[in-house]
């Protein structure tokens, strides 16, 4: 199958073995996540119910994710798919570095080298894809030059052309962070809150296409049953469709042109090993 977005050979190679030698030392996942990342999933099942047309979307971007052979031609097709969800211009994925809390570059779309190598290895909460990761949920600049957090890195936006990002956590279905997908634009630019949580329910199911090519759970420990039975119902082949879910969604975010409630997301934060973290998206 034919992708536009591109790997960076020897970054991913290089990316994924050090993601893959730390993922023997994350911790079991505990019934209070369990229990969080149900309500997580519920919510995602309301969603379907009240918004048919945008899960109709995911459900076309995701088909036939889990069936990728190799995590040189996953990461890819999920780049992609978030490029087409966001309808944005560039975009990247990153892996985390488990031991240093540090994204790597692996997949890349619309940037040159400049970009690449100023943003090889991110380290700082500045720019959207670091937010991201420290917080453990999305993160929106709405326009770059005007975000007082984004300034180390404007000198950068303007040389290759973006002026509004969104960065979204890649999690496995036990909450370990696994890396950021992030999607640019040209313009100025704040996404409806409806794209921003189709986004975010494309990288649960892209999080867990992810992990099954980086790490298996240590000691035949399934990981989470709750999100995967979740995810499969609501993303089920043929269907696009979601069954009835008897938890209701929390508060959602005020600044969308249409109100779809959310609740906290949970995700373990790179540099706090053993503990987890909610968030819900932020914007600047």
């Amino acid at each position: 199958m034919f992708t536009k977005s591109q790997n960076l050979p020897g970054m991913l190679e290089q990316a994924a073995a050090v993601f893959r030698g730390a993922a023997g030392q994350l911790p079991p996942v505990s019934k209070q996540e369990l229990a969080q990342r149900a309500r997580h999933f519920a919510w995602a099942v309301r969603f379907g119910l009240d918004e048919p047309a945008a899960i109709q979307r995911l459900h076309q971007a995701t088909g036939g994710l889990r069936d990728v052979s190799s995590l040189r031609r996953l990461l890819p097709r999920i780049l992609d798919g978030a490029l087409g969800l966001m309808a944005a211009d560039f975009g990247n994925i990153q892996l985390l570095d488990p031991v240093t809390g540090s994204l790597r570059i692996v997949t890349q779309y619309g940037f040159g080298p400049e970009f690449v190598d100023y943003f090889a290895v991110v380290d700082d909460g500045h720019a959207a894809c670091g937010r991201a990761a420290k917080e453990c949920a999305q993160a929106v600049i709405a326009d770059v030059a005007a975000d007082p957090d984004f300034a180390p890195h404007r000198d950068i936006a303007a040389a290759c052309g973006f002026r509004a990002v969104a960065s979204t956590p890649l999690a496995d279905n036990a909450g370990h962070l696994i890396g950021v997908v992030s999607t640019h634009f040209r313009r100025p630019h704040r996404p409806f809150g409806t794209d921003l949580q189709v986004m975010e329910l494309y990288a649960d199911y892209a999080g867990e296409a992810l992990a099954g090519h980086l790490s298996a759970p240590a000691g035949g420990d399934p990981g989470d049953p709750v999100g995967r039975a979740m995810l499969s119902a609501l993303l089920g082949p043929g269907t696009g469709q979601a069954p009835d879910a008897a938890v209701r969604p929390g508060p959602g975010d005020a600044s969308a042109a249409r109100r779809i409630s959310q609740p906290p997301r949970t995700k373990r934060c790179p540099g706090s090993r053993g503990t987890s973290c909610t968030g819900s998206s932020r914007s600047a």
